[in-house]
Formats: structure tokens, C-alpha cells, sequence
């Protein structure tokens, strides 16, 4: 690869005479000579045409060609085996992307999937916008051979979120020298600032050509550089104001509660207007957030809360202004992408579980209506853009819970507890006058209750990105104020340096006092800490014996304010991809002796040992029709006994319309610890069994069949006894505590059978069926299938769902 870019590099730098300069010299100054070209004026046409993905309208025979296309993935930037041509044009109603992907017939692999499905092993093509002009703000647009499509928002530099879903309109097709696809993005769609006379975007286009485990992009902007939303490729436009936009999305549901037996009909409405470019209202209604949609089956017995990304078309319009800082990310593709994310906004948390009733007690309150979504009467939300300030406000009300309490003299009552009223504003200054980013937002948020605890926090976070995004800074500071626990403070700010091309490093500061609390809307793991985290990754494309590999080690450093370490330890990675596409993981863990501060839930602090960790796995090319995966690996337990892991699975698609997959997973864990009750602890040896089986059948790219398990057993038995000492110290072993006997079982379920069919863009009419339990019981001597039986006889959620949600409007 350096010796095919020597030659051009050589020949931008043969005044300087620097071409017997290292070859890291000549590497970088070729890589500059792949950027962005010089502006593309396009042409305005207007005329309607059909989005098919054929481009054989008149007006795309017109157009010229454009795309200097090169390898982004494996790195090595050299020209593609395959070519990529790109045709573009805009009229008042939107921007018209055409692709021609040059490919041999046979080579093809286009597999159909729900929306926003990263779907490894098919071909794709892939188009980023930055809509402001100036590198601040985009979204994304994908098509898969086959139709299905994904999109999402794009913030500096390459801040991915995928949870944005627009009404635009995309189409393949296969022809004799490979295929197209054809783009039509509706300029209300997309978020941009006011413009007079002539606007600016900028534009980059990828595409995946599967059976070679290729991606190529132009302009050429690998994973492995820092810059990407400021170096797009520029486009100019004259007179793009669009009109006010308006979409009106009105539902109708009917949900069948087998537990309850009842039947319930539910018709309500979304509205979005978008009176300019640079401003857009949102309503909504007596929404219906039914279970067409399931979180993935966890089981979390720790003190920390497992963090579930939010699906609900109304808030995740908009939600990358409330999105402060990469730590925000909860998709992976931030600075924080290990672990959880920090966030001010955590929608779920609105619409999510009840307030517990305030009730005498000796009374008894229904399970159930415990765990059940608070219905919701209405939310609003505004965003927009004035100059160099991007803002966002929103409101969210709940409507009053509804809960069945059995009193002590066995009489069963209704009791109706209040619901909680949510606000957040944030409002963000951002400027990049000579190509360095610079931003500075404020965000506050506000949660009302009905009981004592009203809470309040608010933030200030900064940003700064030097050119070429070399170097990033993002930080916050927030402060939360709640009603009985008072004031607390905290905040953190990240550090990312690009040494060159595939190598970076990161660095993390955080603090948290003892009484900052964002969890009422945020989402926060844990405070009364501070941290250092430091991360660095390499990957390399240059290997002889393969395809790539990628590097990464990590550690942090964390204490408690009491001076106690805390959740301290070091993490190395590898990934490496052969020359025949499969793949071949390798970790290892290691974490010293320290404290646990938190899983004894509020009873003491307690000591545990050193652990060492490690695994290996295995994948082949998943762009064959069936396709392996496995992976064995141990770890430490707290107190002493190491765990061990197996898992693996396969993926088969017989033809781009069916996808069927299993997974099983086992894990013996010797020496698990929990806590019990009080200052008791108990350690069990335990048998973990999780399978999980999705099949899907698509009757087109628009209609889709899909059924799927995700289970979670688990069989526990007593071990060791272990009392919490009084002051922060090793536990101490006990003699078994009189009463019944630890062991347990748990069974966690996800069934869904579902029926989809998209009638047009974010149009749908969904038939459902949904079945979850959650079932703990005492262990006696059930094998896996009694305890897999036990949980689906004893479900939490039963439910019979048609929903038709239809958008109309402009």
C-alpha cells in the first residue's frame, strides 16, 4: 500500500524535496492527497420520479459521475477492486442520491432485517450528511441490497446514535454489473440552519462489499482517523428554504392482557411541525408505548441498574440535542464506550416503573402493578437552531398509577398514586472558525412528584476539537438538587489523541460527591467516587498473515471519598481478522484486591480478593450462508473460586428472505457471591443456562414474520456463610444462619411473535404477541426444563397487540 501512495504523495511533496523522508512522513502526506475534493455545485431538477433504485429516469443520464473512492476498512486507503459511482441532484422537495456498485453478479449478498439492524456479512450502502454546513450536526442514511435500511443522527466528530428513525425513502436493485441503490431524503426530514442564498452540506458515502469483507468510502475517512464530520465531502445548493413541513401520526391499538383479563382500546396521536428549517414542535397525545418492541433478557442481581436503550418514536425525535457528551452514547461509538453511559436525559425513565403507593405496612401491594409502565397523558418537545446556538425543550406528563393493595383484614382496594411531570432544556453554543470545534451547552432537567422528592439537576458541558480532531476534550460538570437528600456535585472530562492513523489514546477524570444523584431522569451507575480511566488502541491493516488486527488495553483507577479503592482494574483485547475472514478473539482481565462498596445495599463495606480473567473466541466469515461462533473463558470470583464460561452459536441464511439463529451460553460460577439480607452474605455454586432462538421470514423487504426466545436460567445452591464486618474488611465466615435454606432459582423469559408490515415510511401495522416472566423460587431438585417450565406458567406479561400507527402530512 505505501509503495502505490508513495507515487502520489511524492508528487505533492517534489518541491519540498521530501520524498526520502520516513515512510510515515510519505503515509501522511498521501493520506491528505485522499481528502474531500473541491465544492460540487449540483444541479437542481425538479421532477418526480420514482424511488425503485433502477436510475433510469432521464434525469440521472444527465448527471455527472462523482466518487474517488478508496479502502476504509481493512485501512490501507488503496483503490478498490470494484468500482463506486455517485450521481446527485436536489429539488424543493429533498436530495436525490444515486449509486451504481459495480460487482460481480454472483458475488452479491443482500439479507433482509428489521430496521436499524446491524446485520453483519451483506452488501450496503451507506450516506452520512452534516446538514448545519459547518461540521456541528448530521444524520445518516443506509440502504442493504435488499431494502432494508437503518439511519440515525451524526454529532462531532463520529458520534453515532441510531436512535432516530426518518421518513425518507430508499431502493435497490441488481443489475448485470452489480447493483444500485437510489436515495430520496425529504428536506423535512432533516434538521438544518436557515439559509438566504447559497447552502453548504456535506456528504460522505461508503459501501461494503461483503464476500470480501471490504469497505470503501469517499472521501476516504477510515474508523481508525479522528476526523470525519468536518471532512466531508462539500455540496453546494441555491435556494433549498424548505416550506413548512407537517406529520401527523395518528394509531389505533388493541391490547388483549391475558393476566388481567381484560381488553383495552387505545387511539391517539404524534404531530411534528416544522414551521422552518431550523425549528421543529413535537407532540404527542395519550400515547400508546405497547410491547411491540422487548428489551433483551439480563439478569442483574448486583446493586447497579442495567441500562436499556429508549424505542419510542417520540423521544428519539430530536434527542441528540439532550445528548451532552459522548459518555451520552449508549450504542458504543463514544468516548465512553465501555460500560455505562453518563447522561442528564435517560427517556425510559419517563413512562417507566411506578412510584411504590403509599400504603400502611401491613398491606399487600399486587406484584404486578409494581413493575407495569406508567401510562402516559401527553409530552411536547421543541428543537431548534438560531446562529451558532442549538436548543431543545421538552415536557413529559404522567398520568395517575393505579395499583391493587390487599389490606390486612384481606379486603382488596384500588389506590391511585399520583404520577411524576418531567422537564429538560438545553441550549448549546458551537463554533469551528478556523476548523477548531469549540462548544459550551447548558442542560437542566426537572422532575415533579406527587410525593416528597421532587429532583432538579443541571449541567454545563464543554467541547473542544482540534483540527483534524488530533486532539478532543468533552466534559460536564452537573450538580442535582433533590427534595430530603440535598445538594451534590460531580462531573468529568475526557481526553482523546490521535498519535497517527489507527493509534489513539484516551484519557478520563471524573468526580462524584456523595449526594449527586441524576437517576430521576439520568442515568448514573453509581457516585461518592472519583476516577482515572486511560485507554489506548492500535489496529493495523499491514499484516502479511491477516487481514487486520485490532489492539486495545485499558485500566481505571477508582476510589471512594472514604479513600477506599473501589472498581479498580486493567482490561487487554484482540481482535484479529485472517485472511479468510475468520476471526480470532483473545482477553485478559486483571483486578487487584480493594473494596466493594455497593453490593451489600447500603449494609457495609467489605473486602474482596484479587481476580484474573480470561477468554478466547472464535468467528468464521459471516458472510457465508451459515456461519460459527464460539468462545470459552474464567474469572475470578470475590471471594475466592474461579467461574467458568462456554458459549456458542449459528447463524443460517438459506436466502437473503430468512434468518435463523441460535445461541447457548453456560456458565458454572464457583463462589458466587450475594447478599442476602442485613450484614449477611452467601456464596452459591451456581449453573447459568442461556439460550436464546430468532427466526424471521420476510414476505417482502417491507413485511416481515418474526419470532423469537431469549431465556435465562439459573440454579443456585448455599456454599459459604459471611457476615459484613462492622468496619471495612474482609468478610467473616459464619456458621450457616438458622432458617430455611439459600438456594434458588431464577427464570427470566422473552417470547415475541411478530408481524410487521411498514405500509410506507414510519407506517406500520403490527400483530403481536408477547410473553415475559421473571420468576424466582426457592431450588429444589428442578433440572433446567422444570425451571424454564416454571417461569412460562407463571408470566408477568401476557399480551395480544394489533396496532396500525399511519403517518400522513407533507
Amino acid at each position: 500500500m505505501i509503495r502505490q501512495t508513495n507515487r502520489r504523495a511524492c508528487w505533492y511533496l517534489a518541491l519540498a524535496s521530501v520524498c526520502i523522508a520516513t515512510p510515515q512522513i510519505v503515509l501522511a502526506a498521501a493520506e491528505a492527497a485522499l481528502g474531500a475534493g473541491p465544492t460540487i455545485h449540483l444541479e437542481r431538477h425538479e421532477v418526480d420520479i420514482e424511488v425503485d433504485g433502477r436510475l433510469d429516469e432521464p434525469v440521472w443520464q444527465d448527471l455527472p459521475f462523482h466518487g474517488d473512492f478508496y479502502l476504509t476498512n481493512p485501512d490501507t486507503l488503496a483503490r478498490p477492486l470494484h468500482e463506486t459511482r455517485v450521481r446527485l441532484f436536489y429539488s424543493s422537495k429533498g436530495l436525490h442520491v444515486g449509486v451504481d456498485a459495480d460487482q460481480p453478479p454472483e458475488t452479491l449478498i443482500g439479507r433482509l432485517s428489521g430496521r436499524d439492524v446491524l446485520m453483519p456479512g451483506r452488501d450496503w450502502i451507506h450516506i452520512s450528511l452534516d446538514t448545519s454546513g459547518t461540521g456541528r450536526y448530521g444524520f445518516f442514511f443506509e440502504i442493504n441490497l435488499g431494502d432494508s435500511i437503518t439511519d440515525g443522527t451524526l454529532l462531532p466528530e463520529r458520534q453515532m446514535s441510531f436512535d432516530w428513525d426518518g421518513p425518507w425513502r430508499g431502493a435497490t436493485h441488481r443489475t448485470d454489473t452489480g447493483w444500485s441503490a437510489e436515495f430520496m431524503i425529504p428536506w423535512g426530514t432533516v434538521a438544518m440552519p436557515q439559509a438566504d442564498a447559497e447552502r453548504r452540506m456535506g456528504i460522505y458515502v461508503s459501501r461494503s462489499m461483503a464476500y470480501r469483507d471490504e469497505w470503501v468510502g469517499w472521501p476516504a475517512l477510515p474508523m481508525t482517523k479522528p476526523e470525519f464530520l468536518s471532512a466531508l465531502q462539500s455540496l453546494a445548493l441555491s435556494g433549498v428554504n424548505p416550506k413548512r413541513q407537517y406529520n401527523f401520526y395518528p394509531y389505533a391499538s388493541v391490547t388483549r392482557d391475558e393476566l388481567k383479563g381484560d381488553t383495552e382500546l387505545k387511539v391517539g396521536a404524534d404531530f411534528f411541525w416544522r414551521p422552518s428549517s431550523n425549528l421543529q414542535l413535537n407532540a404527542t397525545l395519550n400515547p400508546d408505548f405497547g410491547a411491540v418492541e422487548s428489551d433483551d433478557v439480563i439478569i442483574n442481581l448486583s446493586a447497579t441498574e442495567t441500562f436499556f436503550p429508549e424505542k419510542r418514536l417520540f423521544f428519539l425525535e430530536g434527542q441528540q440535542i439532550f445528548n451532552a457528551t459522548p459518555r451520552a452514547d449508549t450504542r458504543g461509538f463514544g468516548i465512553g464506550n465501555r460500560g455505562s453511559p453518563y447522561t442528564m436525559v435517560n427517556t425510559r425513565r419517563i413512562g417507566g416503573k411506578p412510584e411504590f403507593p403509599d400504603v400502611a405496612i401491613d398491606s399487600a401491594v399486587e406484584g404486578l402493578d409494581l413493575i407495569q409502565p406508567v401510562e402516559l397523558l401527553g409530552a411536547i418537545k421543541a428543537t431548534g437552531q438560531i446562529g451558532a446556538f442549538r436548543y431543545g425543550v421538552m415536557g413529559a406528563f404522567e398520568d395517575d398509577a393505579r395499583f391493587r393493595v390487599t389490606d390486612a383484614d384481606g379486603l382488596m382496594r384500588i389506590v391511585e398514586h399520583g404520577g411524576n411531570d418531567y422537564g429538560t432544556a438545553r441550549v448549546l453554543w458551537e463554533d469551528n472558525t478556523g476548523g477548531t470545534y469549540r462548544a459550551l451547552g447548558i442542560l437542566t432537567t426537572a422532575v415533579v412528584k406527587n410525593v416528597p422528592g421532587d429532583a432538579y439537576a443541571t449541567g454545563v458541558d464543554w467541547h473542544y476539537y482540534t483540527p483534524n480532531a488530533k486532539l478532543k476534550i468533552d466534559g460536564q460538570a452537573f450538580s442535582s438538587d433533590i427534595d430530603g437528600v440535598g445538594r451534590g456535585y460531580g462531573g468529568f472530562s475526557d481526553f482523546q489523541y490521535s498519535h497517527r492513523k489507527g493509534v489513539l489514546t484516551r484519557l478520563g477524570l471524573e468526580y462524584l460527591d456523595e449526594k449527586v444523584d441524576l437517576n430521576d431522569l439520568g442515568f448514573l451507575d453509581r457516585n461518592n467516587a472519583w476516577q482515572v480511566r486511560v485507554a489506548h488502541g492500535r489496529t493495523r491493516s499491514d499484516l502479511s498473515f491477516a487481514r487486520q488486527n485490532r489492539f486495545d488495553i485499558r485500566g481505571g483507577v477508582r476510589h471512594n471519598l472514604q479513600g477506599r479503592m473501589v472498581r479498580t482494574g486493567m482490561l487487554i483485547t484482540d481482535m484479529l481478522t485472517l485472511n479468510s475472514l475468520h476471526r480470532v478473539s483473545f482477553g485478559a482481565g486483571f483486578r487487584p484486591a480493594q473494596y466493594d462498596d455497593l453490593n451489600s445495599f447500603g449494609n457495609g463495606t467489605f473486602r474482596i480478593k484479587r481476580t484474573l480473567s480470561a477468554n478466547i473466541g472464535f468467528n468464521s466469515d459471516v458472510s457465508k450462508p451459515v456461519s460459527v461462533h464460539a468462545m470459552i473463558g474464567t474469572t475470578g470470583e470475590d471471594l475466592g473460586g474461579q467461574s467458568w464460561q462456554v458459549g456458542g452459536g449459528i447463524d443460517w441464511q438459506p436466502s437473503d428472505r430468512i434468518n435463523l439463529g441460535l445461541k447457548v451460553n453456560y456458565m458454572d460460577r464457583d463462589g458466587w457471591l450475594l447478599h442476602t439480607e442485613d450484614r449477611n452474605m452467601t456464596t452459591f455454586q451456581a449453573k447459568q443456562f442461556s439460550p436464546s432462538v430468532n427466526a424471521e421470514y420476510f414476505i417482502t423487504a417491507k413485511q416481515q414474520l418474526r419470532v423469537s426466545l431469549q431465556w435465562i436460567g439459573i440454579k443456585a445452591r448455599e456454599d459459604k456463610f459471611y457476615s459484613i464486618p462492622d468496619r471495612p474488611g474482609s468478610p467473616i465466615e459464619v456458621a450457616k444462619p438458622v432458617g430455611p435454606s439459600d438456594d434458588f432459582s431464577v427464570s427470566r423469559l422473552s417470547f415475541q411473535a411478530r408481524y410487521r408490515w411498514e405500509l410506507a415510511p414510519l407506517s406500520d401495522l403490527f400483530i403481536v404477541y408477547t410473553r415475559l416472566a421473571n420468576k424466582g423460587d426457592r431450588l429444589l431438585d428442578e433440572d433446567f426444563a422444570e425451571v424454564f417450565e416454571n417461569g412460562w406458567n407463571d408470566p408477568i406479561s401476557n399480551l395480544f397487540i394489533v396496532k396500525l400507527r399511519y403517518r400522513l402530512g407533507s
